[in-house]
């Protein structure tokens, strides 16, 4: 269901299509996240994420009625009718209805301000639905945000309150999934910016990061499930090196990229929305970016640091005795060998994400 939703986000083509199919995969989301019988932690994410979610869902639908209202249709490109100049723009509901429907998607897309939600949901959440959680809305989402376009610069807003809040949230985390929380409201301050900036070949660049994000993430979260973590603690990657080998230098490999580590591919997505930035003159904006990647990176080299030079903990060692050993299945096998060959093919020859991004964003233009 929540695949079906954010497929039918991708096609839709009225408010009245796109608010049904946000609502299909949220709600479906909601039942994911409280799954966990037995868990007061699960129970209480469930709660807050269907809160949040029934609020933002609410201000979409009011920025959609002021919309629909002023402009007489219910059709997407009515929303570029409303903002023409030509248009008399005494008239306060399209500003406000375009503010409302955007901050809702940012609610949607944990990009802070309004990503209060998402370290707390995450880490109550059972492991596979904060994976479909992270992932897979979040392509869907982009698209009706490149559709409507800024809104009294709030995209703006919202890059540079993520770029510094996924740069220092994520310092003091002890649990794997509250990092990865706090790392996606970073990486979808890049994805923001590129939206806001509002050129072709910054679009491009934002999809094209979305792309590698979505494949990074797979690759992380497939890991987590195939390792079988007790309670997703960072340290429980201590000795992993010696345990694993091949599957500690996939993670690594994997945190590295996203930290946008050159040559990996994280790299090559941070660069193409950091060009597209300069060449359209944010150059604050630029130089925030790149001290909080710098910053970003900091949380993601602890990681790899606690693979590889980190010996395990007493207690986790005997947990690890008395727990039945883990073996890694073949679907999990397949998933993780799939993720590291895209972002090792990536690396060597980018061509093929640079041209389907190319031919996505020229069909939205």
């Amino acid at each position: 269901m929540v695949a079906l939703g954010s497929l039918c986000l991708v096609s839709s083509s009225n408010w009245l299509s796109v608010y049904l199919a946000i609502e299909l995969s949220t709600l479906s989301l909601f039942i994911l996240v409280a799954q966990k019988g037995g868990s007061g932690q699960s129970a209480e994410a469930g709660l807050k994420y269907f809160v949040l979610g029934a609020l933002s869902s609410g201000l979409f639908l009011f920025g959609c009625a002021l919309l629909c209202g002023f402009t007489g249709g219910v059709h997407i490109p009515y929303i570029n009718l409303a903002l023409n100049p030509g248009f008399d723009f005494s008239e306060i509901r399209v500003p406000i209805g375009s503010l409302l429907i955007v901050v809702s998607l940012l609610f949607k897309l944990s990009a802070a301000p309004f990503h209060m939600w998402a370290p707390d949901v995450y880490d109550g959440a059972p492991t596979t639905a904060t994976a479909l959680l992270a992932i897979v809305p979040k392509v869907g989402y982009f698209s009706i945000l490149v559709s409507i376009g800024s809104a009294v610069n709030m995209l703006l807003v919202g890059t540079l309150f993520s770029l510094v809040v996924g740069a220092l949230g994520a310092l003091n985390q002890t649990k794997v999934k509250r990092l990865l929380a706090y790392s996606g409201v970073g990486h979808m301050g890049f994805v923001l910016w590129g939206i806001e900036v509002g050129s072709f070949e910054s679009i491009q660049a934002s999809l094209t990061y979305m792309i590698l994000y979505v494949i990074m993430s797979i690759c992380v979260f497939a890991i987590i499930l195939a390792l079988g973590t007790v309670r997703s603690l960072i340290v429980e990657f201590s000795g992993l090196s010696r345990r694993l080998p091949v599957l500690a230098l996939t993670l690594a490999l994997t945190f590295l990229s996203i930290a946008g580590i050159p040559p990996l591919v994280g790299f090559l997505g941070k660069w193409l929305v950091l060009l597209s930035g300069v060449v359209n003159q944010y150059y604050l904006v630029f130089i925030l970016a790149v001290v909080c990647s710098v910053v970003a990176g900091v949380y993601y080299v602890r990681i790899v640091k606690i693979i590889y030079f980190q010996a395990s903990f007493s207690l986790l060692i005997s947990s690890k005795v008395l727990r039945k050993e883990n073996w890694i299945n073949l679907r999990k096998a397949l998933l993780i060998g799939a993720g590291l060959y895209v972002i090792g093919f990536t690396m060597l020859s980018p061509n093929l994400w640079l041209q389907l991004a190319h031919w996505a964003v020229g069909g939205l233009f």
